[in-house]
Order: C-alpha cells, then sequence, then structure tokens
C-alpha cells in the first residue's frame, strides 16, 4: 500500500474538497459518493493536516460530519492558503534548485554549461533535457531571465528584485487578504513576518481556492481570448466544457461569490458562472469583436440586479413597489432604500407612501431584498408568476404565525 502523504500534485483534487467542506460543509462520509472511501480518507487527513484547529466535526442526523470553521476576525492569514503550499517535488527539484542558482551566481549559462558545472560540482548526474527543463519553467517564474545566443539560449538570475522595506511588508500584509492573496502569504513566510496589522469583518477566505482559476481568466481578459471553461454540475458532478468570451468579473458583496461574467457566441448573449465551479480554463484564440463585446456589457450590466441576465422578466418592466413610510421617524428607510436601490427610481407619491422601480432582466434576483419590506408592502408589480410567488409566501408566513384573516384581507 502506497503511504500517505500531505503532498499533491493536483491542486484541483484538494481544491474539490475543501470547497466541499467549507461552502458546502457538514457532510458525511457517505456524501462523498462521487469519491472512494480511500481517496475521503486520505483527502479528509489532508484537510485536517493543513487546517489545524480550523478544521472541525460534529454529529449530525446519526453521522459524523466535517466542516472548516474559521474565525475571520481573528485570524492573521488565511487557514486556505495551507493548500497552496502543499505541491509535491522530487529530489531532483530540490537538488536543481540550489544547484541551479549557485552555478549562475558567476554570470550567465547555457544549459549544457549549467549541466556540465552541476555533474562537476555535485559528482551527480543530471539529464541535459532535465536541466533545460527546469530553466525554461523558472524563466517562465521570473526566477531566471532567458535570453537567444546563436542557436541556444543562455540563463542568468532575474534581475527584477523589490526592497522589501517595512512600508511595503504593511501594504503585502493588507493585501494579502485579498485576489491572489496567497502570493503576499508567500513573500510574509519568506521574509519572517506575519500579518499583526489587520482583521477584516468580511473576509472571504474561500476565495483562494479559486484564485488560480481566477488568474487564468484574468490573463485571457488581458489578452481579449476566447476559453474553454471546464465546469462541474452542482448535481451530477459531470465536467461539462463551454467556450465562451470572458467580459468581467463581478462580485457580490452580499455573499461574496464571485462569477465570471461571459459572453456566449453561440446565443449572443451574457451569462454568469460561479467561480468555484469551474474547474479548468484554457486560453483560446484572440476575438476579433472583444470591444463591441465590452460595449455591449456596458449597455446592459444596468439592467441586472445581481448577476442574471435571464428571467421571466427580461425586456420587460422588471418590478415595482409601493410602500407606505413613516416620513418623520423613518429616514433611515428612505436611506437605506437609496443607497441599496441599485440606480432604481424611487419617489413619493403621497404622504408616507414611495413607489420604487427598476427595470431589469431577471426580478427575481430582487425578490430576498423586496420581502424585507412586507410589513410596509403596499402594492408589487412584476411578472404574474412572481405577483403569485410572493403572494403564496405571505399567505405562507402568515399561516406560521396564526395570522390568516390578516393574510386574507392583503
Amino acid at each position: 500500500m502506497a503511504e500517505f502523504s500531505e503532498l499533491i500534485k493536483n491542486f484541483n483534487k484538494i481544491r474539490d474538497f475543501m470547497r466541499d467542506f467549507y461552502i458546502y460543509g457538514f457532510k458525511a462520509r457517505d456524501d462523498f459518493s462521487l469519491k472512494s472511501a480511500r481517496t475521503y480518507d486520505n483527502e479528509k487527513r489532508r484537510c485536517e493536516s493543513y487546517l489545524g484547529e480550523n478544521f472541525k466535526w460534529a454529529y449530525a442526523g446519526g453521522s459524523k460530519v466535517s466542516f472548516v470553521s474559521a474565525d475571520c476576525g481573528k485570524i492573521p492569514a488565511n487557514p486556505l492558503f495551507a493548500a497552496w503550499k502543499s505541491k509535491s517535488f522530487t529530489g531532483n527539484d530540490i537538488m536543481l534548485h540550489f544547484y541551479i542558482l549557485d552555478a549562475l551566481q558567476t554570470g550567465d549559462k547555457s544549459a549544457d554549461e549549467l549541466t556540465d558545472e552541476i555533474s562537476a560540482k555535485s559528482g551527480n548526474f543530471f539529464d541535459l533535457q532535465t536541466v533545460r527543463g527546469k530553466c525554461a519553467e523558472y524563466a517562465g517564474l521570473g526566477i531566471l531571465t532567458k535570453e537567444k545566443n546563436g542557436k541556444a539560449f543562455r540563463y542568468s538570475l532575474s534581475k527584477n528584485t523589490v526592497n522589501l522595506d517595512d512600508e511595503i511588508l504593511d501594504a503585502v500584509k493588507f493585501f494579502q487578504s485579498g485576489a491572489l492573496g496567497i502570493i503576499g502569504d508567500y513573500i510574509l513566510d519568506n521574509t519572517g513576518c506575519e500579518n499583526d496589522l489587520f482583521v477584516f469583518k468580511h473576509h472571504y477566505i474561500a476565495h483562494t481556492l479559486e484564485d488560480g482559476i481566477l488568474f487564468d481568466i484574468l490573463d485571457a481578459l488581458r489578452e481579449h481570448k476566447e476559453i474553454e471553461a471546464v465546469l462541474v454540475g452542482a448535481k451530477s458532478g459531470k465536467p461539462v466544457k463551454n467556450r465562451v468570451v470572458p467580459a468581467k468579473i463581478l462580485c457580490s458583496f452580499w455573499s461574496g461569490r464571485r462569477y465570471l461574467c461571459a459572453y456566449l457566441p453561440a446565443s449572443r448573449r451574457f451569462s454568469t458562472y460561479r467561480l468555484d465551479a469551474i474547474k479548468s480554463v484554457a486560453a483560446l484564440e484572440p476575438v476579433e469583436n472583444y470591444m463591441e463585446i465590452q460595449e455591449s456589457l456596458s449597455r446592459n450590466i444596468g439592467r441586472v440586479w445581481g448577476v442574471s441576465f435571464d428571467g421571466d422578466s427580461r425586456n420587460e418592466r422588471g418590478f415595482s413597489m409601493t410602500l407606505r413610510i413613516d416620513e418623520n421617524r423613518e429616514k433611515h428607510i428612505i436611506s437605506r432604500i437609496n443607497k441599496e436601490g441599485r440606480g432604481g427610481a424611487f419617489e413619493r407619491v403621497g404622504d408616507n407612501t414611495f413607489k420604487f422601480s427598476k427595470d431589469i432582466f431577471d426580478a427575481n434576483e430582487a425578490m430576498p431584498w423586496v420581502k424585507t419590506f412586507i410589513g410596509r408592502l403596499i402594492s408589487f408589480e412584476s411578472t404574474d408568476r412572481l405577483e403569485k410567488k410572493l403572494a403564496a409566501d405571505i399567505r405562507r408566513m402568515a399561516e406560521m404565525y396564526g395570522i390568516r384573516e390578516e393574510a386574507g384581507d392583503e
């Protein structure tokens, strides 16, 4: 039987399990039906090792369920960063890392020269292709620079260095909580520093699990390229490939979830995909009409309440609601609607009576917000389906609280 190791070759593997434990949470062993019992046990042990006290368990429904729990207001760094530091390596990887950097201290060299010098100094033989491949990898990472000299490439140590003074490190401590924050965490590790300055009330630590996907999408966005995104179905768990043009990254300030807003050339419409549901991204060819797509998005984004471009109300009137608000004692409600209304029309139509309306593609997205005003709601107008759904929800709530007559009067 192979010995258990905390290190992994493929980040996606541990990413899937961490996503299940943290985002969905409270899953028992039997809930992971798509994986074998041994795979579940190994990945669970890795998660426990990486996350320490942030990985918890409890009994629910007679089963032992596992989940990730962290108080974001008390942690100095994202505990999920540990997964990015778990990549497996070989003995040659470690030796070549130091041998190559040492050999290049005296100046630039070709792969042949590096191979000969490393073998002479260390007494270990390394294949030329292995050394060349490692040098090319480091050149891609920016550790080395590569220049063509005749038919061969010559490698040298990169001069792209940064003086990490105290002010820069303070900035790193702040930004390691944001997108691609693992980069800042690596910097702090290498300088022996810890974040001792900042805590965040709303710190969506699960974002780091999708930062690799985000980086690939941003790279394609910058180069105006189409991508092939592999998405995993929430119910089936099967991968589905989609060719789309990435247009924008959206982030919900309610839930913290991040979405890819993409243009679908086949249907000539925009759609959105949750980043945590995207398994991989591959860049394709540049898109000739990319700026036209961006202009179309700019015209349409104002009619999106959250992230949805679909719904019953597409090309219709969206929704409107009339509210009863005490103008003298409830000015905070008026202020709240102006702040949260996302550019909708808000006007006074009578004494203590106000009307809010907004044209959006998918009025269903606004329903959770609309329902926060149920006690003030005089009327609601939208698609027939949403009007009936809101009325049914109000009746159901009235029945729960034993006020059936009041519900009937409504």
